[in-house]
């Protein structure tokens, strides 16, 4: 008698007994082109390197030609050797999440993951000699791509679904083809049923509501690359290490465009670099918001600064309880985000105006008297951190209601946020008259921004300032051509020449919201300025003329479709009409080809069937083409007897017994057009006498 464990042996071995060859090469070709899509969509979303994706993919596709070779006869000593590939595979894995990453950020395993995985699909590429074997491929590339959709950012991402999708579909079709022995699939069933699935997809993912971050987990909090700055409370730059001085680059180039001088101390109106789609952080966040970096009071017509604020020190560790900011009033509704830097930042702490508690791996924070967080370390790659803030979120008719009272500036706070380097005669003149119809400070603003939104446009392409040239007067009568710091920057001047106390705010607005991740896509191009205005009672409150920060997380489905949308808006309609209506008609030239007549008798059976049609009969499953003809409501028995004799000819033609006629088509189907007039005229009338 065997014993148990004899048992479980022969089981191993027969589920490793290797299945018979495959040679399907339609299957060998979409499962390849499946892992080179994935692979592809890894690169693309930074999780593979340039080197990394050729080098696996050239691979992949040499052991798939290896494989298809060696598929009668496999060779003994692959398996070893694939084997040993992955345990070194492996080990490198484990190594560099171990001592290279941080492991409680986001994004700090997905690339080691997906090297992994490409590399475990390339060592498996030269030993798939059977069906079951690519089957295995096909589904490896799921873990792929699924490591690329966590860094999607935006729809773009779904070009390379539709790709991968469309290789898996062809080679699951030929997978059964080759299963039923030479079969062909039902294609139209494939495209039904896939389609149902898609659509029921998309409507459970319209109808999910919006997620919303737990307060009861524990709040993150890591750091990444982290150096000391020379001046602790200080302000350091970005860069590639997050430790750079906190400068800018000189204006170059046609236009005189520098370097962008937010997070770096003066915010110079005259100065930006061009910002990329490049995300440099992740926001998880309770609701979108202004997420502050910096503010500014003063202002000396080209570029705004605040020399002399000091900084608190904080200790103790987190969480850090931050202290309201100057003439801020305290409450509000409480917001939570946490940050995950995708790239080295300036050593600020974001966050959602008030912050009232920050969990940050470090002892010491510094503060300033406007709310602005710094750290004592230069902040890199992989770096997190949680802000809670109390967010004030009056509505426009509290904000209209807004009155003095108890709660006003001091008069020092309120001649700093009044202050200007001259009297701007014409820019008050043209604020006076732009909201000479409103009495309430709200009423003031929203016109202002009305306005700016009808008279200006926005743009990064413009002239440099010359000399001694002050930049508000420029943009509004001059060129109104500008970006979101000289647009912010004049509602700001507009405001102080009416006796509205405001100041200039830079930080990041809400990227493209990932309903994958649940997670906003800070791109380098959200960096923003705006402007903040003082409420009684409320504090300051952010007003932007560029960008609208919605109220509340999006839901899955309204994320998408903005992306849909938007990816829509950059089709170039004329190539991509043009190429549509190629394909159409090509699509519509090979059914055309398929389903017309290929013999004599079928073309008259389709054109019996067409007239019998049009006179109101149409042909029973039952009945043969003669009898159907028979039964046809022409206009004589001349024309009916007609009818049959070619409906028996072309039955005689069909089942052999005999030939076709001969001559041309015109001549082989000489008597059909006049019976089909005849009985679509004998239709017509009877209708008519009807």
């Amino acid at each position: 008698m065997s014993s148990p464990a004899s048992h479980v042996w022969t089981a191993i071995k027969r589920a490793n007994r290797p299945g018979p060859p495959e040679s399907s090469l339609i299957l060998r070709g979409a499962t390849a082109g499946a892992l080179a899509t994935s692979i592809a969509a890894c690169f693309a979303e930074g999780e593979l390197g340039r080197l990394t994706a050729l080098s696996t993919a050239a691979l992949m596709a040499t052991g798939m030609v290896f494989s298809y070779r060696t598929r009668m006869r496999p060779l003994g000593w692959v398996k070893p050797l694939l084997g040993a590939a992955v345990v070194l595979a492996f080990v490198w894995f484990f190594h560099d999440v171990t001592h290279v990453t941080t492991g409680s950020a986001v994004g700090s395993v997905d690339a080691p993951l997906a090297v992994l995985f490409a590399w475990v699909q390339v060592t498996h590429s030269f030993d798939v000699p059977s069906r079951r074997d690519l089957a295995f491929s096909l589904a490896g590339s799921v873990s792929l791509m699924a490591v690329a959709a966590v860094q999607a950012v935006d729809l773009s991402f779904g070009l390379y679904v539709v790709t991968w999708a469309a290789f898996c579909i062809v080679g699951l079709g030929a997978m059964w083809s080759s299963m039923s022995g030479g079969g062909s699939p039902q294609w139209r069933g494939l495209a039904w049923s896939g389609g149902a699935t898609a659509l029921i997809a998309l409507l459970a993912l319209a109808v999910l509501p919006a997620p919303q971050p737990s307060t009861s987990v524990v709040f993150p909090s890591s750091l990444a690359g982290d150096l000391p700055v020379s001046d602790p409370g200080g302000l350091a730059g970005g860069g590639p290490h997050g430790v750079e001085p906190a400068k800018a680059s000189p204006a170059g180039g046609r236009t005189g465009v520098g370097g962008f001088l937010g997070f770096a101390g003066p915010l110079n109106t005259a100065i930006r670099a061009p910002l990329g789609n490049e995300v440099v952080m992740r926001v998880r966040a309770q609701r979108p918001s202004y997420w502050l970096g910096e503010t500014y009071r003063y202002w000396n017509g080209q570029s705004w600064s605040d020399p002399h604020q000091t900084t608190r020190t904080l200790r103790g560790g987190s969480p850090f309880a931050i202290p309201l900011p100057t003439n801020e009033v305290p409450g509000g509704e409480p917001d939570l985000q946490t940050f995950y830097l995708a790239v080295g930042g300036p050593n600020l702490v974001f966050h959602a105006p008030n912050a009232a508690a920050v969990w940050f791996p470090e002892r010491k924070l510094y503060v300033t008297p406007d709310g602005s967080i710094r750290t004592g370390v230069g902040m890199g790659t992989g770096t997190v951190y949680t802000v809670m803030s109390e967010v004030q979120r009056p509505t426009p008719a509290e904000l209209r209601a807004s009155s003095g009272g108890d709660q006003v500036l001091p008069p020092p706070e309120a001649k700093a946020y009044l202050e200007l380097p001259h009297p701007y005669r014409r820019v008050a003149a043209l604020a006076k008259q732009v909201t000479e119809s409103h009495v309430t400070t709200y009423g003031k603003v929203e016109a202002l921004i009305g306005w700016i939104g009808a008279h200006t446009r926005y743009s990064t392409d413009i002239p440099p300032l010359a000399p001694g040239q002050d930049a508000v007067d420029a943009f509004l009568f001059g060129t109104r051509v500008g970006y979101c710091e000289q647009i912010s920057t004049s509602l700001a001047v507009m405001l102080r020449s009416l006796d509205i106390p405001a100041r200039e705010a830079t930080g990041y607005v809400p990227g493209p919201y990932n309903p994958i991740t649940d997670l906003y896509e800070i791109q380098a191009k959200d960096a923003h300025a705006w402007v903040q205005v003082w409420f009684p009672g409320y504090g300051w409150q952010s007003f932007d003329p560029t960008a609208v920060v919605p109220l509340a997380n999006p839901s899955p489905g309204r994320a998408l479709a903005h992306d849909a949308l938007a990816a829509l808006g950059r089709v170039p309609l004329l190539p991509t009409g043009a190429a549509a209506a190629l394909l159409a008609l090509a699509i519509g030239l090979v059914v055309w080809r398929q389903r017309r007549p290929r013999t004599w008798a079928e073309r008259v059976a389709r054109q019996i069937e067409r007239a019998g049609a049009r006179s109101g009969r149409s042909r029973e499953p039952s009945e043969s083409l003669s009898e159907y003809a028979r039964m046809l409501d022409v206009t004589s028995p001349v024309d009916r007897d007609r009818l049959v004799a070619v409906a028996k000819r072309a039955e005689a033609t069909a089942y052999g017994s005999a030939p076709a006629p001969t001559g041309g088509r015109r001549h082989q189907r000489a008597h059909l057009p006049k019976i089909a007039r005849t009985a679509r005229g004998r239709r017509h009338r009877k209708s008519h006498l009807d």
